[in-house]
């Protein structure tokens, strides 16, 4: 075939992806997409000769590259990507548990931290679904301790109240009693409505009045979805995501808290790997929830894509100096991230997922997105807190990239690593700027959805291919090299 020919199949095949992307996801700008697609065009029609394998190869080496200097920020680092469409699935394992202990690999489970909502959020609606709880009712119908929350289940689980104890859930302030735990947790009052303001509260109440949860929590994910490593259970498997000195703790403080009561808490303390989450997304993409139920989860209490006003004007965020910061962007479904139809950023969102995508951050390095509709998601599994000591880490790009929002860092930058904070060091030392954890994981999550494309495109432009040519051969090399499961360790 000439690469005349193929050019023009390679943009067939383009095309056909992106209306596919526009329908899926109403995106409203859309060039980016175009650009990116036409550099992998050029390069797909530059290496006509090459084989599948090494057009795959040549796909994720970027990706692989970014991975990699991402991973030189954190202790350990576990990644997955899968693209249910087309076959493709990569997971990668980089560093270590801490400091000085095991390497990372496949069996290392991560603290979820606030990922774990996500879980409460599918054992309620599955529960629904199955006719043992009803998200319309009040809460205080489910249990009489919670008599000050005449509120319905669900609009408490969007983050619609704001919700107040008379007292602190953890033990900032002194040991907790579990008398004293559970008062306080009684004594939940709304402060205000019509907010929005995150909260583990609602989630903490919402595994409460679960029926038997730890119960069907284990049916659901460890019985009917095989989520083997996916528990709140710490004495089996390696443990990470914490104070290296305390990984066999969940980080969070009130989860803290109730587990030594032998609470399992609805909002932190989920340990998890990054095939689990996978696993996760085969099973809500093979029909474990309804779609009604998945659309329950990402519409939000409001359907608005920011606050307004009593008095119908625009709610703005103020800082600490009063200044506005911003809209009040309603950017929450039922404990995840959705996308705005309207095209309102969300960092926890790629720009491309689809309308009914959603996601869900954990404060000790976990994010995950789940693309239903474009059969997409993609993880990464961090531990930033399990280092106690500041590190260097000097940047090689021959063997990373690190990437902060789109600014490729020079070879030979210098950053200071601590915890989830990087510090860019001149070259006489002095401290140029400061770089959250997030800013630079942020980039990543874009890549990992966008080389999933990528694949995607090679592999339909070359079954094309080979459909043209007749060749049997190369079409077992396109499904051989593509719909497979690639797994790097590194230490």
């Amino acid at each position: 075939m000439k690469k005349e020919e193929y050019l023009g199949i390679i943009t067939e095949e383009e095309y056909k992806l992106i209306n596919e992307l526009v329908q899926n996801g109403k995106l409203q700008e859309y060039h980016y997409l175009i650009e990116m697609f036409d550099k992998l065009k050029n390069e797909l029609v530059d290496n006509i000769d090459k084989t599948p394998n090494e057009i795959y190869d040549l796909i994720t080496s970027d990706y692989l590259k970014t991975v990699r200097g991402v991973a030189q920020l954190v202790p350990g680092l576990s990644t997955g990507i899968k693209d249910a469409k087309s076959g493709v699935s990569i997971y990668t394992y980089d560093g270590k548990v801490k400091k000085d202990g095991q390497n990372i690999d496949e069996n290392t489970r991560f603290d979820l931290a606030s990922s774990t909502k996500l879980f409460t959020s599918l054992e309620a609606l599955k529960l629904a679904e199955d006719g043992k709880f009803d998200l319309d009712k009040l809460v205080s119908d489910y249990n009489s301790k919670y008599a000050k929350l005449n509120i319905p289940v669900e609009k408490m689980a969007k983050f619609y109240y704001d919700l107040k104890t008379d007292g602190r859930l953890d033990e900032r302030d002194g040991k907790l009693s579990l008398k004293e735990f559970q008062r306080r947790l009684s004594s939940t009052t709304i402060a205000k409505d019509y907010t929005f303001i995150y909260s583990d509260i609602p989630f903490i109440i919402l595994k409460d009045i679960l029926p038997k949860s730890d119960e069907y929590f284990k049916k659901y994910f460890n019985e009917e979805m095989n989520l083997l490593q996916t528990s709140y259970d710490r004495t089996f498997g390696i443990l990470t995501g914490g104070k290296e000195s305390e990984l066999n703790l969940v980080h969070d403080p009130k989860a803290r808290v109730m587990e030594r009561y032998n609470l399992n808490p609805g909002h932190a303390g989920i340990y998890s790997t990054s095939k689990d989450l996978v696993k996760l997304f085969d099973n809500l993409n093979n029909g474990f929830l309804s779609n009604e139920s998945i659309i329950k989860m990402i519409t939000p209490a409001l359907d608005t894509p920011i606050l307004l006003n009593l008095d119908g004007t625009i709610a703005f965020n103020k800082n600490k100096d009063g200044y506005s910061s911003g809209v009040k962007a309603i950017n929450r479904g039922m404990g995840v991230y959705y996308k705005h139809k309207e095209g309102i950023r969300v960092n926890e969102m790629a720009n491309v997922m689809g309308n009914d995508s959603f996601a869900i951050t954990g404060f000790t390095g976990t994010w995950a997105t789940f693309d239903l509709k474009n059969q997409l998601t993609a993880n990464f599994l961090a531990n930033p807190f399990s280092d106690e000591s500041e590190r260097e880490i000097v940047i090689d790009n021959e063997k990373f990239n690190i990437v902060d929002c789109s600014k490729h860092f020079e070879n030979d930058t210098k950053f200071k690593v601590f915890g989830k904070t990087s510090k860019v060091l001149d070259n006489d030392g002095n401290v140029v700027e400061s770089i959250p954890f997030t800013r630079i994981t942020n980039t990543l999550k874009e890549e990992q959805i966008y080389t999933l494309l990528k694949l995607r495109l090679a592999k339909n432009a070359l079954i094309r291919k080979a459909e043209l040519e007749q060749s049997g051969v190369l079409n077992d090399e396109v499904v051989n090299s593509f719909e497979k499961s690639k797994t790097i360790k590194r230490k």
